[in-house]
Order: structure tokens, then C-alpha cells, then sequence
């Protein structure tokens, strides 16, 4: 019922949204076989809102790398975002990982990019604060704390890591078998200020978020260390549909590989030296293994 729902409300902002989506072009001198305009989506839930501001750079950029005018579509949730794109009525958006796998179950999509920082590596990091645990198998009847059961570097990957590492069932895993307890914390710095502080003995945590507390001083680097990690967590990216022609969706990757606005990356992601890369195919397969085995919902996700 929920899932059915949702895809109504995503008909209807669909419907609300055609005369955006199929808005007139500036008019171009166009490569062979390419749309009349190139439309991108921008999410409503797309990282900084003062975003929206630093796009013209980026569009106005685009557009004359590609011979094409480009239209930024903004305030598209991702679900209106895979059914636009599945009419035929939106060429590219920006997506996480769980929405590539979303979209490529309704149509064929291609990965374009993704986003990269060579100092931040997106993966979750078992912690601990005690001196008994000096492995993951320490932890061995020992109290231990996800973050929630929605939670990708807080359940999903560490969960997954635990039953291919240690040989363990998904009911071993959450209900008993391994851990003594195991608690739901809530959030990333309760479980992180819960291991510095002994309520837990050990949890999975993002390390992206482990660092973030470390150098804000809210704990010092001492007071949990890390005995193990997960594989990479993907990065959120452009995701483009293959209606596009192949030569257009290279010459997208090519400017998007290349561009260096500082001002952009800082505005939408928070650090100057984000830059956007080629996708890892490994990372994504490990994802899609993941997905199936512990049969998410993606819709939810």
C-alpha cells in the first residue's frame, strides 16, 4: 500500500511537472542525433540549498562544451526525477547509489560520474574503546550498536561485512549468536560518544562522521580506535539514461571530469577539492550484492 502510494503521489508531481520537464530550448547548432535541450535534474534534497546559485556556472559551462542548451530542472524528488526520466521527459539527475539501483530496475541508465575527495574515503569503521577487543572477532559476546535500520554505513554495510567476515547469519548478527546485545542508537555521534564513554563496547559508524566529530573536538582521536572497515561506500552521482546518444553522454563526462569551479564544489559539497570521477564498477557490485542478499528496499532508501 505504501509503495503504491508513493508511485501515485510521484504520477501526479510527474504530471505537475511535464510543462518544466518539456520546456522549449534556446535553439543550437546540435550534434547528430542529440535532444533539442539537455535536461538535468537537481533534487530537492541535493546537498547545500544555496546550490541552486552556483548551477549557472556550471550549466552555462556545459552548454557551450556541448553545443546543446541545458536546462536545470530544481525541486525534483528522486522518484519524480526515474519516472520523468522513464516518459522520456529528463536526460540526466543526480542520484546515490540506491537510486542508480532504483532507476536501472525501470530502464537502462549509465553512471556518468561520481563525486570524490582524496581525503574522504566513505566507508563504515568498527570502533571500540576498549583494550580487550583488538579484532573484529573480540567482539565475540560483546554489546555492540548500529546506528538504525535505514542506515547505509550504519546497518547495511556493516551488517553485510559481519556475515561474509565472520561467517554469520543476518539473525546471528542482530538477534544473538555473536554479540550479547545488540542496540540501535539512533544516530552516528550517539553510537561514536557511546563507545568513547563505555555504553557500548564496540559499533559501526560512518568514517566520514567519525571524523567530523574528531576534528570538531567533540572527542579526541584517542578515545575510540577503529579494528576494522567495510568495503567503500559509493558516492552519490550523474546518472544519465541511455536514450542519450553514446558520443553525447561522453562529451558530458568529459566536461563533468573536467570541471574545477572551487566556488561549486565548496557551495554543493561542502569541501574545495571535491571533484567529480569515473565510477568504481566494483563498489557498485559489492552495493547490488548487498541489496539482493539482505533484500532492501530501495524505495526507502
Amino acid at each position: 500500500m505504501k509503495r503504491a502510494t508513493t508511485l501515485l503521489l510521484a504520477a501526479l508531481a510527474l504530471a505537475a511537472l511535464t510543462v518544466t520537464f518539456t520546456a522549449c530550448g534556446l535553439g543550437a547548432t546540435r550534434p547528430s542525433g542529440a535532444p533539442d535541450e539537455l535536461r538535468i535534474a537537481l533534487l530537492v534534497d541535493d546537498g547545500n540549498p544555496q546550490s541552486v546559485a552556483v548551477f549557472e556556472d556550471f550549466r552555462t559551462g556545459l552548454e557551450a562544451h556541448i553545443n546543446i542548451p541545458v536546462r536545470i530542472i530544481e525541486d525534483a524528488t528522486h522518484i519524480v526525477g526515474i519516472e520523468a526520466m522513464r516518459a522520456g521527459n529528463l536526460d540526466i539527475m543526480w542520484g546515490s547509489p540506491f537510486v542508480y539501483l532504483m532507476a536501472r530496475e525501470v530502464m537502462d541508465v549509465e553512471r556518468l560520474v561520481v563525486t570524490d575527495n582524496p581525503a574522504s574515503i566513505n566507508k563504515t569503521v568498527f570502533i571500540t574503546a576498549q583494550d580487550d577487543i583488538q579484532t573484529m572477532e573480540d567482539m565475540r559476546g560483546r554489546s555492540f550498536a548500529f546506528i538504525s535500520p535505514s542506515s547505509t554505513s550504519g546497518f547495511f554495510y556493516p551488517l553485510y561485512h559481519l556475515m561474509n567476515t565472520l561467517d554469520l547469519t543476518r539473525t546471528q548478527v542482530e538477534a544473538g549468536g555473536f554479540f550479547s546485545t545488540v542496540t540501535f542508537s539512533g544516530g552516528q555521534p550517539a553510537s561514536i560518544m557511546g563507545v568513547a564513554h563505555g555504553d557500548f563496547d564496540a559499533a559501526a559508524v560512518g568514517n566520514l562522521n567519525l571524523g567530523n566529530l574528531i576534528r570538531s573536538g567533540v572527542i579526541n582521536e584517542g578515545d575510540v580506535r577503529i579494528i576494522g572497515d567495510t568495503a567503500i561506500i559509493p558516492f552519490p552521482g550523474y546518472i544519465a539514461s541511455a536514450a542519450l546518444p553514446q558520443s553525447l553522454r561522453e562529451e558530458v563526462r568529459a566536461f563533468l571530469l573536467a570541471y574545477a569551479n572551487e566556488e561549486y564544489f565548496e557551495t554543493r559539497f561542502g569541501t574545495h577539492d571535491t571533484r567529480f570521477v569515473l565510477p568504481n564498477d566494483a563498489q557498485i557490485q559489492h552495493l547490488i550484492s548487498m541489496a539482493e542478499v539482505l533484500e532492501i528496499d530501495l524505495s526507502e532508501q
